[in-house]
């Protein structure tokens, strides 16, 4: 049985648009409109800023907010690329407490960290450690057709032998590795917004809200995994399904 889905929604009281904010509006109509072509270059940065009546600097932030969007690509010392547009992502959230997305195409990630030492007070309080108590880390962006749509951040007490199944890295553990042997998890959600780091790795702006699901893993009652999952909520709608 399927069940709802689920789109967090963040009202904000009406202001004037930033000029980058502007620029990318106006952009963004001329790439949806086939003005600039899926596959094509973008006129330079000069080009584009008095196109579009904005400084260089200005428009470099538009282009930003419409690589965050997955609808150009911006590479260094090249012009900026129209891209197919990305339609939005739908990901189940399982009974086994992960999320995956419903479709497999145009999905990948960008490893950021792959299993060095770090700090984190929810995820000690999470597996009954001190909180001075170093953990093992694993994050990875979650890209669909090159755009992030969410962040996940694995925490570990024991390091785990690195391994790719082809999916993301934060999960690979669970599926090819000693974690594949937890006996039961816990797991809640909620929406917030995103903070300032959160905003940067997914390229989300100011306002951006994002649903947040912590997952904690257990292996014969011992807490064994942290799994905290940061998903943007205007990239991704969420289906859960229900135990029958």
């Amino acid at each position: 049985m399927t069940g709802p889905r689920r789109r967090v929604r963040q009202y904000v009281a009406m202001t004037t648009p930033h000029p980058h904010e502007r620029a990318a509006t106006a952009l963004r109509r001329d790439i949806l409109d086939r003005t600039f072509g899926v596959g094509e270059e973008l006129p330079g940065g000069r080009e584009l800023a008095a196109r579009y009546g904005v400084a260089r600097d200005t428009m470099a932030r538009a282009l930003e907010i419409l690589q965050g969007e997955g609808l150009v690509e911006i590479a260094p010392r090249r012009k900026a690329r129209v891209l197919q547009p990305t339609p939005p992502l739908e990901a189940r959230l399982h009974e086994d407490g992960l999320l995956w997305p419903t479709e497999t195409d145009g999905l990948g990630y960008n490893d950021l960290r792959s299993g060095g030492r770090g700090m984190d007070p929810r995820a000690t309080d999470a597996l009954s450690l001190s909180t001075s108590a170093p953990l093992y880390v694993r994050q990875a962006v979650l890209l669909h057709g090159g755009a992030p749509w969410a962040l996940q951040t694995l925490f570990t007490p024991t390091a785990l032998k690195s391994a790719s199944v082809g999916r993301a890295a934060t999960v690979a553990p669970f599926t090819d590795g000693p974690l594949r042997e937890e006996t039961r998890y816990t797991s809640s959600w909620s929406a917030r917004p995103a903070t300032p780091e959160e905003r940067a790795l997914l390229r989300a702006q100011g306002n951006a809200a994002v649903m947040e699901i912590q997952r904690v893993g257990f292996t014969r009652e011992r807490p064994t995994s942290y799994l905290l999952t940061v998903v943007r909520s205007d990239r991704a709608t969420i289906r859960i399904d229900r135990k029958s």
